[in-house]
This record gives structure tokens, C-alpha cells and sequence, in this order.
């Protein structure tokens, strides 16, 4: 449904959205510090890692303005932070921006939730769902809005009907004696896409996984659905893929892997409510006083502990280098039921911490439709941390077999000079091959088209997680911002084109538009105004311009690889319980 203030302005002929000015209320002509195409970003969950990560970053990044920051409580507390978190509104002033208890304050707010570009989501595990159907329900939202004024502009509905009558029978004004912008070639309408960064594992229950995939990728395919398994982003990732997916490997057979980390730390405390127990929304849920503020009736989560908390980086990485979520003419890789090493059944064992009774070790086999066998296993119990100095990296190691070869990438991820990206092909006599070394990564690289790995960010080396807490983010970050601005500025171009056509729709001097009011001074019914509805108007543009046609642009997914892990953790600790085999559901 069309809420009433939009089709008040379907009798100015469009809906549009102005680009914001991002200066300060005290000092409007002060100048911004972001570009004037800076994508617009809520970060929704601000603990520890929104704190000490996404939240610098983004405020390190010109190309992004910080509309609003969302937890569900004003005071945000963690047991893994040294020194005391932010408020709400401690941050708010930090980032000159809005501050919200609730994603539905967020949206509901017509001078902010209508105009962000796209919303990181860092909170809870157990939370993601409802937090990111929120979101995509928005976009659906925005989409309709365009929709329904796109009908009105053709003249096809009731309204739109209506609407001409009444232009026509008073000679092109509004009634009034206003004129009106009657534009004759059919416009398109184009909606400001919401876009998602959220953070892993997507979610800890496979039905609500499953329903964030279909909703991300059937029901809401202009937003990217990004997770944030930093690893899968790397550029040595993506030259793993392409030689998997261009069947270098042949047909994998066996998959072997490893994470090992030192984080006893986080998984041996009991006050690490987030990471150990079975209800953490009853911990995350209160405010600073203790009292609850909300009753969840989540049923408890079958188990917590290392394996929800790291291992979906692993999974991702597979999943993602087997080209599960690749969409191409000739695969059908994006299907739930289709592509390389689907688990189909999970045998797990676990061991736990005496104090908390999270899990801290497992080893498990995972049985593929396809008949790979897959084998995973990893431990919290490496001594030291990645936090202390020196830092003990996560010691990882990921082994593809095919019928033409194989492909190893493991190490130290901390000392990217503990390993490589090796390769092995049967046909040419088992040579060791690097393919990120400086005599073999172009040639990769060529065949990728992907010229963004270029540079120092492609040593050849063990680079995994990315968890700099300087500069402007991981690659999942960077991949994010890229899809905000791109819709970001296709909607303001859209606003300049339409703005540009309706005054000269006015004036009489459009030859692709009539003439109301005999070449007079254009009185545009709405220049200037801002109609905060997430809506615009598109025409068309070429060159280096957006050009809207019929085909949907290609956005990122990770929704399906992000339904993978869920499946296959929720079967290890189902395993685990029932001492058998466990259906992937």
C-alpha cells in the first residue's frame, strides 16, 4: 500500500529524492567532508566489533556518510572490550548522526530510514533474521512505491486515470492554474536499493536461513546480500575460484579441512554470554539496569560455542571457492539443490568447556549428494591469541582434490609468509604450482577480467581473515560500499535527469515533452522539495551513466553460501547430541 503523503504527490506529477546535503544544521555552508556521491549507512548492533571495526571504518571512508547507528539498548556493554563502549548517544555525536533502540524506529523515521543506501547488521547471531527480513521487507517496500507511481505516471491506474482527466480538462495546471510537468515519453521509476552487510554466521537456525536466501535472492534481488566472512573476499579466493569453477581441478572428489585458534579466552568465560550460551538474546535484550526488554520466545539454540562462532569462515571459503551462489548460463550453481559437495548428512563429535559448556573442539564427516567426501575439524584450545603481542594466528588449512588435480591454501593468518596458494595438475606431471607468485597471478588475473586484485593487495601468500582494525575495511566492506554507491548515484542521477526534463517540460522547450504553458518562467511544482519516500524516476542515461533497461543488475549474494554453513553446523550439533549421523535439513 502507497502511503497518503506519496500519492499527494502523484498530483505533482513525481515522487523524488533529493540528494542530501550531509553539512551541519549550525553551519550550512561549512564543507562536508564526504564526497557529494557518499553512500549512506546504518550500522545496526553497535557492540565491540561495530565499535572497534565497522563504525572507524566506515568514518575513515570519504565515499560514506554515517546516517544512523541502532542498538536495542542506549547503553552497549562487552566483556571483550578493555575500556567501556559508547552509548547511543555518545556515538551519535561521534558520527554526527541519528541514533535508534530498533530497526523499526530506524525505518519508521521519514528523514532518515527511507534514505539510507544500505545497513550493516552486527548483532546478535540469533538476531540476524529479524533484523535483516526488516531490511529487505524495506526494500520490497521501496520497490512497490516505484512501482505504483510508475503506474500512475503511465496513466494505468485509477489515480493515474483520474489524473489525466483532470490535466486535460484543465488545460495541462494542476486546477489551480499551476502548470504541471507532463513529460511524453514514458519514464521509468527507479527505488533507492537497500543493500546488506551482515555479519556471520547469517543466522543459527536453518528454516530462518533458508528464508533469508529466498527473500535476498527470489523476492529482493536489486539489494546485495553480503556476509561478512572476510576470508571469501580476499583476492587469492577469487583465483581459487576460478580455477576450480573453470574445472582446472577436474571434478572434486575430497575436501579436507582445519581451523585452529586460540580463543579459550572467549569460549572458557561464562560471561561471554554472546558466544557460549544457548539463549543470548536474554543477555543482549538487557539494559543497563539488568531489566529485560523484551520477551523472546526463540526456543534455545540446540548449542553455542566455537563452532557457531568460527567456523562459517571456513565453510564460506569452500563453499564460495566450489562457486556455490555463481549464477551463469550454463550452471545451476545458485539453486538450493544443485552444484558441487550439497551435504546431504553430518557425523560430528564435540568436546566442551567444563566452565561454560560451550564446545571448544569438534571433528567431523560431512556425506555430499554427490558422493565428496569432506571431512572438518577445529579447536579453540591453541595456546595464545590473536589480540596479544606478538599475536597467535588461527592456523588453517583448506585441501581440494579433483580428478585432474588439487589446491591447497592453509597457514598461519597472521604471518601471511606461513603459506600459499599451491595447485597441482595431474596432466602436468604434478608440478608445484603458485598461482598467486609474480610469474603466474596475471595471467590469472587476465582471465578473471578482475583488475581490483592488482596491486600490493595481491602478495603472494596465507592471507585469510581480515580483521585490521585500520584503514577502510575488509574486502566484504569494500564490496558492500561499492553496491551502495552505485544505486546511490544512479538515484541521484535519476533526480538531476528528471529534474532537468520537467523544467523543460514547463518552459516549452523540450521537443520530447508538450508545452503548458507557452514558454513562460518554469515554476516547477516540486524543485527544491524533498520527498523522503526512497523513490525516483529514471529516463535513461548512456555512457558513463546508469541506464535502466529491462534485465536486473547482477548484485552480490552470499545468501545461498550463507544457507551452506548454517545447514552444516546445525547438523555437527545435532550430531553431537544424538551420538549418529544427522540429516542436513
Amino acid at each position: 500500500k502507497v502511503p497518503l503523503s506519496t500519492k499527494e504527490y502523484y498530483f505533482n506529477h513525481y515522487v523524488i529524492m533529493a540528494t542530501l546535503d550531509t553539512s551541519t544544521d549550525d553551519n550550512p555552508e561549512e564543507e562536508s567532508s564526504h564526497s557529494s556521491a557518499a553512500a549512506r549507512i546504518a550500522v545496526i548492533g553497535c557492540g565491540w566489533w561495530a565499535q572497534g571495526w565497522h563504525l572507524p571504518h566506515l568514518a575513515n571512508n570519504p565515499d560514506v556518510y554515517i546516517a544512523a547507528v541502532v542498538d536495542p539498548t542506549p547503553n552497549p556493554v562487552s566483556t571483550l572490550s578493555s575500556s567501556p563502549l559508547l552509548s547511543l548517544e555518545e556515538l551519535s555525536k561521534k558520527y554526527d548522526c541519528s541514533f535508534y533502540t530498533s530497526v523499526q524506529d530506524l525505518l519508521a523515521d521519514p528523514e532518515v530510514g527511507p534514505t539510507i543506501d544500505g545497513a550493516i547488521v552486527a548483532t546478535s547471531h540469533a538476531s540476524h533474521f529479524d533484523v535483516g527480513m526488516a531490511l529487505l521487507k524495506e526494500g520490497i517496500h521501496r520497490r512497490r512505491m516505484a512501482e505504483a507511481i510508475e503506474k500512475e505516471e503511465e496513466g494505468t491506474s485509477e489515480a493515474g486515470k483520474k489524473r489525466r482527466r483532470r490535466m486535460e480538462a484543465s488545460g495541462g495546471t494542476d486546477g489551480s492554474g499551476a502548470p504541471q510537468c507532463q513529460i511524453a515519453r514514458p519514464h521509468r521509476i527507479l527505488h533507492r536499493a537497500l543493500h546488506i552487510l551482515m555479519e556471520k554466521p547469517m543466522t543459527t537456525n536453518v528454516e530462518e536461513a533458508r528464508r533469508l536466501w529466498e527473500m535476498s535472492s527470489k523476492r529482493y534481488p536489486e539489494g546485495a546480500f553480503i556476509i561478512n566472512h572476510t576470508a571469501s573476499y580476499r583476492p587469492q579466493t577469487k583465483i581459487a575460484q576460478k580455477i576450480v569453477t573453470s574445472n582446472e581441478l577436474g571434478k572434486i572428489r575430497h575436501i579436507s579441512a582445519s581451523m585452529n585458534g586460540g580463543l579459550m579466552w572467549l569460549f572458557d568465560d561464562p560471561s561471554n554470554q554472546s558466544w557460549v550460551s544457548k539463549t543470548p538474546w536474554a543477555t543482549n535484550n538487557k539494559s543497563s539496569s539488568g531489566e529485560v526488554q523484551s520477551n523472546d520466545d526463540k526456543p534455545p539454540m540446540t548449542g553455542n560455542g566455537y563452532t557457531w562462532g568460527q567456523i562459517a569462515h571456513v565453510l564460506a571459503w569452500i563453499y564460495g571457492v566450489l562457486g556455490v551462489g555463481m549464477t551463469s548460463s550454463s550452471s545451476n550453481t545458485d539453486s538450493e539443490t544443485h552444484g558441487v559437495a550439497i551435504p546431504t548428512k553430518v557425523y560430528c563429535n564435540m568436546t566442551h568447556s567444563d566452565k561454560t559448556g560451550a564446545d571448544i573442539s569438534f571433528a567431523s564427516v560431512i556425506t555430499c549428494r554427490d558422493g565428496t567426501t569432506f571431512s572438518l575439524s577445529g579447536t579453540a584450545l591453541l595456546p595464545g591469541s590473536q589480540y596479544t603481542d606478538p599475536p597467535v594466528g588461527k592456523q588453517i588449512r583448506v585441501e581440494l582434490f579433483g580428478t585432474k588435480g588439487s589446491l591447497m591454501y592453509g597457514g598461519d593468518d597472521k604471518l601471511p609468509d606461513s603459506g600459499r596458494l599451491e595447485l597441482r595438475r595431474t596432466e602436468k606431471g604434478a608440478k608445484l604450482e603458485y598461482p598467486c607468485s609474480e610469474e603466474l597471478c596475471p595471467d590469472f588475473l587476465t582471465e578473471t577480467g578482475d583488475t581490483a586484485t592488482q596491486g600490493e593487495n595481491l602478495m603472494d601468500g596465507f592471507y585469510f581473515e581480515d580483521g585490521d582494525q585500520a584503514g577502510t575495511g575488509p574486502g566484504s566492506m569494500k564490496a558492500f560500499l561499492d553496491c551502495c554507491r552505485v544505486s546511490s548515484m544512479a538515484f541521484a542521477q535519476s533526480v538531476a535527469a528528471l529534474e532537468e526534463d520537467c523544467a523543460a517540460s514547463i518552459s516549452g522547450t523540450s521537443s520530447a515533452c508538450g508545452s503548458t504553458n507557452g514558454g513562460e518562467t518554469p515554476t516547477s511544482t516540486y524543485g527544491g522539495m524533498v520527498e523522503k519516500s526512497g523513490v525516483s524516476v529514471v529516463s535513461g542515461f548512456s555512457g558513463d551513466s546508469w541506464e535502466r533497461n529491462d534485465s536486473k543488475q547482477s548484485m552480490i549474494n552470499d545468501s545461498l553460501v550463507g544457507l551452506r554453513t548454517v545447514q552444516i553446523i546445525d547438523a555437527m550439533y545435532r550430531s553431537s547430541i544424538s551420538g549418529k549421523a544427522e540429516p542436513v535439513t
